[in-house]
């Protein structure tokens, strides 16, 4: 129950200006977001190959030295 006496003020801002700036602002930041984490992800693949080559290529190593005499 609202007093007869207490006024109520609504004041709104229109600044199409800013929120087309903000607006702007948060489509770049998603699209930072989107590029990071494709870079994370080809990153993570290229250290998975790097590290299964190198295992590869040290157990092929260590077979190929098992042949030899000494």
């Amino acid at each position: 129950m609202q007093d007869g006496n207490q006024n109520t003020y609504l004041v709104e801002v229109n600044d199409p200006k800013s929120a087309d700036i903000v607006g702007k602002m948060m489509v770049w930041g998603m699209v930072c977001v989107g590029i990071l984490a494709i870079l994370i992800k080809l990153y993570g693949t290229v250290i998975g190959w790097y590290h299964a080559s190198v295992a590869w290529l040290t157990e092929a190593g260590q077979y190929a030295a098992s042949f030899w005499p000494f």
